[in-house]
């Protein structure tokens, strides 16, 4: 079965689709020609023609697959792949296996026999070949004749055509052609007569000649075709070959050193040698001269007869034994003159001297530019050349506007529009050329023409012609204007000028267009017809002022910001204020149209360099933000200053939070009293409350979360609280008690959870009162720029009037309104102020299926170590009190590590899913450790769910295969690496890796720091994250604790490995199980 050559096949060859199109279009335009195929190299061979013809060669392997391919263009040698000539044949090739199933010929059954017997003759052809060249074969002489049918001859295109004569030393005519070029392609005795037959395995030929031969016989192949190529023969004699216009300056270039013979029929002239000279000048040789009774004057083509023109098919000139290749205006030339000299065989004509002025400027130009004109002393006298000068006088006479459009050669007039008589022995040479380009542009107004002059009636038509023609005119031509014409347009005498200023009182932008001119009245008029793009406005004086003046272009563009109606716009203009960098996005600081106010520049600058504002940090915070953290937190409070909200989108790991917290702490510290509200995931909800703590103890938080009871209970006791946290789902639905609130501020984390605006979530965040949104995200473009609107939507209402308006905008326009309200900052950036390794805790918060578990699970262990410590039993059953904790542990990881029908969900879990994804978009590689087997293969199954690329290393992986495993991660391979503890905490490398997620808590402090130096090692080039996830509220908090505050104890926990808790006094028991509540 033939593999079948298919659109893809041919695609997979070509670089660009712009070369498969092209070569489709050949194929359309019938450009394949004479294709043949070669059994023994299994290919195929072709001519494809457009403006050259080029030779094409496809072979195909044994499968019958492209196996390679040549072409005779340049784009071939120049570029990889296949050019469209290749695509052509190719596409010739498919088109015909679709038509016969196959493009490979194949025998039958019955002809295999003779296929066995046809190969054993073909390998005896060799040896019988190789025979043949033991002795050495004559060298044949070859004659070429040339014969030239021009149009003189012809009333058609010329044509050429080749004649050969071929012999040892005498040579002879071959009668016909095509006999004799098949003959030695495929190497057969030929009879010329009976003193010389041609045998290949006697006489050969130069490799000149041998090239010819193989040329013409191409051309031959192609001659069958010869209605397709208009090939016309002047007889039917077998002895000549036609030369295809396409073909001759190949064949030229090839005999130009042969014995060649050229017969020039129109001219009955012979000669011995072929030129191609690359002389600019073509040998025409004309002369214009004076009668002697002085009436007449005499254009003479003097070597006409020399000439032999063969046409514009071919557009070639022939001349005493040299080819010119003629160029478009040659040809053009020399057509015309081909059709008045050539063809009627005559060289002179005669001119009057009324004809001798038009000669003068219509035909000589065009002659001095294809050949050499001599022109007699008396004559030249005649001829003047002067240069043109175009006049254009224009009037306005009531309600028509006239125009009167005149040539000068220098005290000579002409009116191209009427009649022109000048009296005068001088001959004036113009230049008609340049004439009918100006005229080019009047033909494009919409002139009326009364016999006399050039007129306009209709007033849009009037001021049309005199804003916007009459200035492109003025470049062309010499314009004069009356008084009338001139009063028509009124040149402010003013620059029209913006003024701009931030008024903070307020919170608005006062825009005031200016210009001493007009009245406060008529200003909002010309601002009207600005806004609705009209080109002019008529004034009350009835003068048109053009609104197409460069110097109205800064009020177009302000008012292309304003985005208000017509109605609403005026000399004195209020905007919002987020509008100010759209405005000064427009403004030149060193035009003189701007007029930028003090508080105007101080609002650009601060938010544009926040890091040179004066802000305050919280006294709690003061150590704690780095550089690029307090210039956050400097653009927050500037940003909150002027009433606008923000996207803060630093990468993950920079620390949003905590310049969030500085930024409310801030606020309050300052005596702003109003609450504000954060909305995260779920997940971070208690992450929110822990980080507050921590570094804004003053901040009174309240977490509503929980069910619908307490949730209830908790927002109605919102009075005395600064901070309100929830989460998305439960924002959504107590959405009723919230819109009972303004908020001083609302925080959006990970604002990417609004992105489709028609959710109800969406939706739930846009109904919040609030005087200001900030919005944290390190994604905020995940898919679309769709959801970057709905996030400004919520930000900065109005920064996008509608949906419709920002999916008209370019990327470089939106980019362009949303940075001033977006700071992003890189760890690549900052990487100067980071330490070598940022570590950080996420708070989770079990789900509901989870903290039932593990209530009840505490609940027991609770009691079984109080009874053991009331009955002084606690060494006896410190073993099943420690499975106790052990299983407390599982239970903040997954249930399922001890639970295999557990069918719920595990907080934490979620928030490792929901952090990966982040982390791999943002081309981060992880390194995950748990101490849980069990908990790896969880990880496991949802990375293959996702199609994560990971490596898996535990107890079980051989010494081997870990090494080869570290070292396929460092250099690249796959995006994280799941480990166990005890396993791989210890001698391994993966520098690889930049982010470290500790899964679930180890007692001993110092296990984690060993895991942790698997990245966090020499050798290491980027800053190390690592993430600590604890759920709160649990014992894994507790556990925290100790490690922070009680490090030598825990110390004496993990020294004999958790099954010894007999260094720990009844106190710490009681402590890390809450027995004491």
């Amino acid at each position: 079965m033939v593999t079948p050559i298919t659109n893809a096949d041919i695609q997979s060859q070509c670089t660009t689709y712009h070369v498969f199109d092209r070569g489709l279009a050949y194929y359309d335009q019938g450009s394949v020609r004479n294709v043949i195929y070669h059994e023994q190299r299994n290919g195929y061979s072709a001519w494809i023609v457009g403006n050259d013809v080029y030779r094409v060669r496809v072979d195909f392997d044994k499968n019958n697959d492209i196996y390679s391919y040549e072409c005779e263009c340049k784009a071939f040698d120049q570029y990889p792949g296949a050019c469209k000539h290749i695509v052509a044949l190719l596409t010739h090739l498919k088109k015909k296996q679709e038509n016969t199933l196959d493009v490979f010929p194949r025998p039958s059954h019955l002809q295999k026999e003779r296929r066995t017997a046809q190969l054993i003759e073909a390998f005896q052809d060799l040896y019988e070949t190789k025979k043949q060249t033991f002795h050495e074969r004559q060298i044949l002489n070859v004659e070429y004749i040339l014969h030239l049918t021009g149009t003189q001859s012809f009333n058609d295109d010329g044509f050429v055509e080749l004649e050969m004569k071929v012999g040892p030393k005498r040579t002879y005519v071959v009668k016909n052609i095509a006999t004799f070029l098949e003959s030695v392609k495929e190497e057969k005795p030929l009879k010329f007569t009976k003193l010389f037959t041609y045998h290949p395995t006697d006489f050969a030929f130069t490799n000149e000649d041998q090239q010819i031969i193989e040329l013409l016989y191409d051309i031959l192949r192609l001659e069958f075709e010869q209605s397709s190529y208009n090939i016309i023969s002047s007889n039917d004699s077998k002895r000549h070959l036609t030369i295809p216009s396409f073909f001759l300056w190949s064949v030229l270039e090839k005999l130009e050193n042969q014995n060649v013979t050229i017969q020039d029929h129109d001219h009955d002239r012979t000669f011995q040698q072929i030129s191609t000279p690359s002389s600019d000048q073509l040998p025409l040789a004309f002369s214009l001269s004076r009668s002697q009774n002085q009436e007449y004057f005499l254009f003479d083509w003097e070597n006409v007869f020399d000439i032999t023109y063969l046409g514009s098919n071919y557009g070639v000139l022939f001349h005493n034994g040299d080819f010119y290749d003629l160029k478009e205006e040659e040809k053009q030339v020399l057509s015309l003159m081909n059709q008045q000299f050539l063809r009627v065989g005559r060289s002179q004509v005669w001119l009057s001297k009324e004809e001798m002025e038009d000669f003068s400027s219509v035909v000589l130009p065009k002659l001095s530019s294809v050949g050499e004109v001599e022109i007699e002393s008396d004559v030249r006298d005649l001829v003047t050349v002067l240069p043109l000068r175009a006049k254009l006088y224009v009037d306005k006479l009531a309600d028509r506007l006239t125009a009167k459009l005149s040539f000068h050669y220098g005290e000579n007039e002409f009116y191209p529009l009427a009649e022109s008589e000048i009296e005068s022995d001088q001959f004036i040479v113009r230049d008609i050329e340049q004439e009918m380009y100006l005229l080019s542009f009047i033909e494009d107004i919409p002139f009326k023409y009364n016999g006399q002059d050039l007129y306009l009636d209709d007033i849009d038509e009037v001021i049309e012609f005199v804003l916007n023609k009459l200035p492109i005119l003025s470049e062309q031509m010499d314009v004069y204007t009356t008084s009338n014409v001139k009063n028509l347009v009124y040149e402010p005498i003013e620059t029209p000028k913006v003024q701009i200023e931030a008024n903070d009182e307020v919170n608005l932008l006062d825009v005031t267009f200016h210009i001493d001119d007009f009245d406060e009245g008529e200003m909002s008029s010309i601002l009207k017809q600005l806004q609705a793009s009209k080109t002019y406005y008529q004034l009350n004086s009835g003068a048109f002022l053009n609104l197409q003046d460069p110097a109205f272009d800064k009020w177009r563009d302000v008012l292309g910001v304003v985005e208000k109606s017509a109605s609403e716009v005026a000399k004195e203009t209020s905007l919002p204020m987020l509008q100010a960098f759209q405005l000064d996005d427009i403004t030149d600081n060193k035009s003189s149209s701007f007029e930028k106010g003090r508080n105007f520049r101080k609002l650009i600058e601060q938010v544009r360099n926040p890091q040179e504002i004066e802000a305050n940090v919280p006294d709690s915070m003061e150590t704690v933000l780095r550089d690029y953290q307090r210039t956050g937190f400097q653009w927050l409070k500037t940003l909150s200053y002027y009433g606008f909200g923000g996207v803060l989108a630093d990468d993950m790991g920079l620390g949003k939070t905590l310049q969030t917290i500085a930024f409310l702490a801030s606020e309050k510290q300052e005596g702003r009293t109003g609450k504000s509200l954060i909305v995260c995931p779920s997940s971070l909800v208690y992450n929110w409350e822990k980080e507050i703590e921590r570094f804004a103890p003053m901040l009174e938080t309240v977490v509503i979360s929980g069910h619908a009871n307490t949730r209830r209970d908790a927002l109605q006791a919102l009075d005395s609280k600064d901070v309100i946290i929830t989460s998305y789902p439960l924002l959504r639905r107590d959405i009723d008690w919230y819109l009972e609130e303004v908020f001083d501020t609302f925080i959006l984390d990970e604002a990417q959870y609004v992105k489709n605006d028609w959710t109800k979530t969406a939706k739930s965040v846009q109904n919040i009162r609030t005087k200001r949104v900030f919005a944290l995200s390190g994604t905020p473009i995940e898919n679309s720029l769709d959801e970057l609107y709905a996030i400004f939507d919520v930000v900065l209402p109005g920064l996008f009037p509608d949906k419709a308006m920002f999916k008209s905008l370019s990327h470089e326009e939106i980019a362009k309104r949303v940075r001033p309200f977006v700071l992003r900052r890189m760890k690549t950036e900052v990487l100067q102020e980071l330490p070598d390794k940022l570590e950080s805790v996420q708070y989770v918060e079990l789900t509901d299926e989870q903290k039932q578990l593990y209530l009840g699970q505490l609940r027991l262990i609770q009691s079984e170590v109080k009874s053991a410590i009331e009955t002084e039993t606690f060494q006896e059953n410190r073993m099943k009190i420690l499975a106790g904790i052990t299983r407390l542990r599982q239970i903040c990881c997954h249930p399922n590590l001890f639970l295999d029908d557990y069918q719920g969900k595990s907080g934490k879990f979620e928030r490792l899913l929901e952090y990966l994804q982040e982390a791999i978009q943002a081309g981060q590689k992880v390194v995950i450790f748990s101490q849980f087997t069990q908990m790896l293969s969880l990880i496991e199954e949802q990375c293959k769910q996702h199609e994560w690329e990971y490596h898996y290393l535990d107890g079980s992986t051989p010494s081997w295969k870990r090494v080869e495993m570290a070292e396929r991660f460092n250099e690249g391979e796959k995006e994280l690496f799941l480990v166990s503890l005890k396993a791989g905490g210890t001698g391994l490398n993966l520098i690889g890796g930049d982010t470290v997620i500790l899964f679930d808590s180890w007692w001993n402090p110092a296990v984690e720091e060993q895991a942790t130096d698997r990245v966090y090692r020499f050798g290491q080039k980027n800053v190390v994250q690592v993430l600590r996830l604890i759920t709160t509220g649990t014992i894994e908090e507790k556990i925290h604790q100790l490690q922070e505050n009680k490090r030598q104890l825990l110390e004496q926990v993990i020294q004999p490995g958790e099954t010894m808790l007999s260094s720990l006094g009844k106190e710490e028991i009681e402590e890390l199980l809450q027995l004491d509540q």
